[in-house]
């Protein structure tokens, strides 16, 4: 079995895979995953002082280009005014002349990628001191490009060096872009341009004087050296470079979280509600100490706020900020909407980036999400079996009764998903699928064209299931065994996300886990008034309980009979038809148990029924 090896890095368990697609990636069968990014980037648009370097690609004087044996053209780097790839005609429309630098790697439609390769384009090396425009001689400068382009498996790096290339150090490398999907939809198209701007300071500062900047492109799977679905390229353009010195004042947000113990939900039950931390790091990006630098947070439009203790953060340091008092929202149904800034004394020259993006997340009666709600992509695997979901907390102990999932409109009628709940061990500290115990499953359910027209699927487990505060984690999946890849079977729908770690991704047909990027439509439902999950109390029946399920030898099958009822307990295939009669009993009460062989049944779907004078209920089991 192949294994994926985890290591745990916050406060609960974060767990960090191999870095791997989440399907097959090729042109055509595009993988709909992220490659999420691996280093902060300081990538805001900003307003900077003074201009000192500039090249706008009217020429290649400023770059030598190394295209790793490669005649240019179609693959690696140029430096004109013709577009050379196959899928952005129309190049980059930056605010310059005519010219600009162009990646390409042949024509990934046609299978005419080159394996193996590496292309780069480096400046010649300044003397950022010393540069005659930069008047007070200051190290402290961005560099400022513009770009566009789409992200495939490729890696597209943007590099400094201050050695005369000896070692090269990476400030950005587009993974906060999502793969370009395989309808290749321009909405995952990088802007055009897209304006990139990156404080160098951090790398530089008192080493200024022989700084390099090159622009390397390779594969982002190195481990598949001659499979060409890896080397394929949409293209990356470069124009504009700029390096300006630093604002006076400039206080930037970088890495926002909220959330508790590493995770932040979108829907949380108001059974399972925990106190909500608000954290960011502050980076002094201009060219003064920043004085009371403090992180604001209001929730509900001034219903609550919270501010962190003020710190002075000197030129080029970055601090960590958290609100001092942590949120907990009302058991009560509704939404927080929060907004929240980074504020200091002095005048930020760039108070855009002192502000973080708002978001907002719901208490909810019974229902348990990580996905914003919106579908933004997709992911399957090929038509071979997969299991796909997240991580949720459990805080206190609730019995939940069905997995709620979305499958996305590309799936295949007919296919057929279900769903599964696995406890984690976070004690296992080294293979994911050893701390994974199956805890239960859902009914199979064949999807139809309602389904892919219209909203959620909910599936019922076969039996409620209680899930404990004790156990802290549970990883709930989708899951479908696949047609093995007569057609591309069930896509799950994808919206959002996820914390590094927290949504996962089991390819049967490899038998491996993978970390997903992407956040799975997959959710908890704690709501059993529509399921008729209430008949056991009805029919005079209490604390069910039927283990193991799916079961292979044998079932065990126990309960109390609340008051002295005559009792009839069967097994009976889905059509209805009587299997076996387990017991018969005249005015029982209390706990009964009974033990079912099912060495001679075959693999399937049962119902166990539980008939009493006051009523019946029914439970599924799975014979394996």
């Amino acid at each position: 079995m192949k294994n994926i090896y985890l290591s745990f890095l916050l406060v609960g368990m974060v767990a960090s895979a191999q870095a791997q697609m989440t399907t097959k990636p090729g042109f055509g069968v595009i993988s709909q995953e992220s490659i999420k990014p691996t280093n902060t980037q300081h990538a805001a648009s900003k307003a900077l002082g003074v201009l000192i370097w500039s090249d706008n690609f009217d020429s290649g004087s400023n770059w030598t280009i190394d295209n790793d044996g490669q005649a240019g053209g179609a693959y690696g780097w140029t430096i004109d005014g013709v577009v050379d790839g196959w899928y952005m005609t129309n190049g980059i429309s930056s605010g310059s002349g005519p010219g600009f630098a162009e990646l390409s790697n042949g024509d990934a439609q046609q299978g005419t990628q080159e394996l193996g390769v590496t292309y780069t384009m480096t400046s010649i090396t300044l003397d950022i001191p010393n540069l005659p425009a930069n008047i007070f001689n200051t190290d402290q400068v961005t560099l400022q490009y513009q770009e566009t382009g789409a992200l495939s498996n490729d890696e597209q790096l943007a590099q400094i060096s201050t050695d005369g290339g000896f070692f090269w150090q990476t400030i950005r490398d587009n993974r906060d872009h999502y793969s370009v999907t395989s309808q290749g939809s321009p909405g995952n198209d990088y802007p055009n341009p897209a304006n990139i701007s990156i404080n160098l300071a951090p790398y530089i500062t008192g080493n200024a004087t022989s700084l390099q900047i090159r622009f390397s492109w390779t594969t982002a799977f190195p481990q598949f050296p001659t499979n060409p679905n890896y080397w394929g390229t949409y293209g990356w353009y470069i124009d504009d470079v700029r390096i300006f010195t630093n604002p006076d004042n400039d206080i930037e947000a970088v890495d926002p979280y909220w959330g508790t113990s590493s995770l932040y939900y979108t829907q949380i039950p108001a059974t399972q509600i925990a106190p909500i931390d608000f954290t960011s790091r502050a980076y002094n990006g201009g060219l003064n100490t920043q004085n009371n630098v403090t992180l604001n947070v209001d929730i509900n439009n001034g219903a609550w706020t919270g501010t962190s203790q003020s710190t002075t953060i000197p030129v080029g340091v970055t601090y960590s900020l958290a609100v001092s008092t942590q949120y907990t929202p009302a058991a009560i149904p509704g939404n927080h909407a929060f907004t929240w800034e980074i504020t200091q004394d002095e005048v930020d020259d760039i108070p855009a980036n002192n502000i973080i993006a708002g978001d907002d997340f719901d208490i909810s009666e019974y229902i348990y999400a990580m996905d914003e709600d919106v579908v933004d992509g997709y992911s399957g695997n090929a038509g071979f079996g997969w299991e796909k979901g997240n991580f949720y907390d459990i805080r206190t102990d609730q019995d939940v009764y069905s997995i709620d999932v979305k499958v996305h409109s590309s799936s295949e009628v007919g296919s057929t998903v279900y769903g599964k709940i696995y406890s984690w061990d976070e004690t296992n500290t080294s293979i994911f699928a050893d701390a994974l115990t199956y805890v239960q499953r859902t009914e199979s359910h064949e999807i139809t064209q309602q389904d892919l027209d219209q909203g959620l699927i909910s599936l019922p487990l076969l039996a409620p299931t209680s899930l404990f505060a004790a156990t802290k984690k549970y990883f709930v999946v989708a899951a479908t065994d696949g047609d093995g890849g007569a057609t591309v079977d069930v896509q799950i729908a994808t919206s959002g996300s996820s914390p590094t770690g927290f949504s996962y991704f089991y390819a049967a047909n490899e038998d491996t886990w993978y970390a997903q990027q992407s956040t799975p439509i997959v959710r908890l439902n704690f709501d059993g008034s529509t399921l008729g999950l209430n008949e056991a109390t009805n029919a005079n029946v209490s604390a069910l309980n039927i283990f193991p399920n799916p079961a292979t030898n044998e079932v065990n099958v126990s309960f109390i009979v609340n008051d002295a009822s005559d009792v009839r307990v069967e097994v009976l295939d889905m059509n209805g038809k009587v299997i076996e009669t387990i017991t018969e009993a005249s005015q029982v009460s209390g706990l009964q148990k009974n033990t079912i062989s099912t060495t001679a049944y075959a693999t399937g779907i049962y119902l166990i029924t539980i008939e009493t004078q006051e009523g019946l209920v029914q439970r599924k089991f799975v014979k394996n």
